[in-house]
């Protein structure tokens, strides 16, 4: 290849980067002109403090701003030292029901509900309403939302096609609201006239055991209030009931260590403005897509039971401190609530006695009946294109109506 003139040119822009990072290394000399100027009493300023001028900025405040979040550190101003145990909406228990019959000083005298709880047969023409609330809240609702993704176990990177349709939070919301109308409507007017019903009210009960600072705070997803109390469910010796035992594994396990945290009793209702402010029964929504076991595996059935009794007993403790102050220990007057927990297909019942607040007595426990869980229908959904319900089983709205009859 022949050399020419052009080959030896320099590539200008090349030149020109090299340059600007040659000098950009370069250090400025200091000549002495700072000493000279200043022996000679003539002061030297930075550029900077004259040119650039000073402002004071007002804090204004702006409707519809998100103030920037404090840090989760010692500066926060609710930082305590001492460890508080919380336990939330979203938490379950490790042990389970054992494990919250322990911190909440509960024992089970048997298996099953209560005999005393009435349980009428419904008519036929109520079973028809029951089966279109269930197709409703189901199938025929026009929400279409995208639905979590679907995991097969045996082929855990297979990816699923997106599902769209109704939301679990929405399937139970509609499914309890239905069924509550359903009851007010076919039932006595001397009856629902003493009922109200609550929805997303929040409660919270802290409490110290064993020099533990505990606190929980929960929501009701629908809470159904009366003008009475609820009657006490057993008045028979408890002496020969004991709790269950966990060992090794500690009362507080799983529960959530917090430093940041405001101790607060609250029961939202004022039992002395409000006619119908009595617990009566507590409807609790279990949605998998927000309910998780700490350690990233499946929720056991005695996990869901666990916290179908923590979350009747943190309404039930805030509103006896709530009626009979702050320092109140044994309850003159047993306080009795019913829950219901349900992922939109099977139902659990519970009943709940509490007869002291007092979590270290042996002499004194609280008193905790439960159902399994029953079955609303077995499949509910399209089938070749067709809407079909199957397996539907009364049992469940015979069982809503005993506990909302209850007096």
């Amino acid at each position: 290849m022949k050399l020419t003139q052009i080959l030896y040119r320099q590539h200008l822009g090349r030149h020109i980067k090299r340059h600007w990072r040659i000098q950009g290394v370069k250090k400025p000399h200091d000549l002495g002109t700072r000493a000279v100027l200043e022996a000679q009493g003539i002061n030297v300023v930075e550029p900077e403090d004259i040119l650039k001028e000073k402002r004071q900025y007002e804090k204004i405040e702006v409707i519809g701003f998100i103030p920037k979040p404090l840090p989760l550190d010692e500066t926060h101003p609710n930082w305590h030292e001492r460890i508080c145990y919380t336990y939330n909406n979203n938490n379950v228990l490790l042990e389970g029901l054992n494990q919250a019959k322990i911190l909440t000083n509960t024992v089970e005298v048997k298996s099953g509900l209560p005999d005393n709880l009435v349980l009428k047969d419904v008519e036929r023409n109520f079973n028809s309403k029951m089966r279109e609330i269930i197709r409703y809240s189901h199938i025929f609702d026009a929400e279409q939302q995208k639905l979590p993704k679907v995991k097969d176990p045996l082929r855990p990177a297979f990816n699923f096609p997106r599902v769209y349709g109704i939301t679990e939070q929405r399937v139970k919301k509609l499914l309890i609201s239905k069924i509550l109308n359903l009851i007010e409507v076919n039932s006595d007017y001397e009856i629902t006239r003493t009922r109200s019903i609550f929805n997303d009210l929040t409660f919270s009960y802290p409490f110290v055991k064993k020099d533990k600072l505990i606190q929980f705070e929960l929501k009701a997803d629908t809470l159904l209030t009366s003008s009475k109390p609820l009657k006490p469910i057993y008045e028979g010796d408890l002496n020969n009931l004991k709790l269950p035992d966990i060992y090794p594994s500690n009362e507080v396990i799983s529960l959530n260590k917090e430093h940041i945290y405001e101790i607060k009793n609250v029961y939202p209702l004022d039992v002395t403005k409000i006619s119908n402010s009595h617990p009566h029964t507590l409807f609790i929504h279990y949605d998998t897509t927000e309910v998780s076991n700490l350690f990233e595996e499946q929720v056991l059935e005695t996990q869901i039971f666990g916290r179908n009794l923590l979350k009747a007993f943190t309404i039930g403790a805030s509103y006896g401190k709530r009626l009979y102050g702050e320092k109140i220990k044994d309850l003159s007057k047993p306080i009795v609530l019913q829950c219901i927990q349900t992922n939109g297909k099977w139902f659990n019942f519970g009943i709940l006695q509490i007869n002291t607040l007092d979590l270290l007595s042996d002499k004194v426990r609280n008193v905790w009946f439960q159902s399994e869980n029953i079955e609303l229908f077995n499949n509910c959904g399209y089938v070749d294109g067709k809407p079909t319900l199957e397996g539907y089983n009364s049992e469940v709205i015979k069982h809503i109506l005993g506990f909302y009859n209850n007096m």
